[in-house]
């Protein structure tokens, strides 16, 4: 157990420098975050994606992301998409869904709440989303053509 406190006392330090404004001290954070990192991880990398401008940090970090296999990572990135301190980085967590190709069958509702009241982008990336889900829940199907339905403007 205490190997375990202290693995979690070095991710947070980890989670920590990412903030840093040091990049390579960003990039360094960011590798032992590749290798070690868990689903704990996502909301760091999120945070430090909003504050950190440099290409490199943003393109390494939006990678990683994209490739996020963690337990637990449908949950928190849905999380994420409810955070108004992440909303500058939404269209990025809403892309990491169907890049990483994370099932996210049970959520169907969440996405077309954010394609019907988003902007153009989310909206592309909620229809992005839903094309590469393998197999949607017939009756979520359904009602979210109902809702999309109800919300057109009538041109059927």
């Amino acid at each position: 157990m205490a190997e375990s406190s202290t693995k979690k006392q070095r991710m947070d330090l980890v989670f920590a420098s990412l903030l840093s404004d040091d990049d390579a001290a960003v990039l360094t954070a960011l590798t032992r975050i590749e290798t070690q990192g868990d689903a704990r991880a996502i909301h760091p990398l999120l945070t430090a994606l909003t504050k950190n401008n440099a290409p490199a940090v943003q393109q390494r970090i939006t990678s990683m992301l994209y490739q996020v296999k963690a337990t637990d990572a449908v949950p928190t990135l849905l999380a994420a998409l409810d955070d108004e301190k992440l909303r500058s980085v939404r269209q990025t967590v809403l892309a990491t869904f169907w890049n990483a190709g994370l099932d996210v069958r049970d959520h169907l509702d969440r996405f077309i709440d954010i394609a019907i009241s988003g902007d153009a982008q989310e909206c592309f990336e909620c229809l992005t989303v839903i094309e590469n889900q393998e197999i949607w829940p017939e009756k979520a199907a359904r009602l979210g053509f109902a809702r999309e339905e109800s919300t057109g403007d009538g041109e059927g």
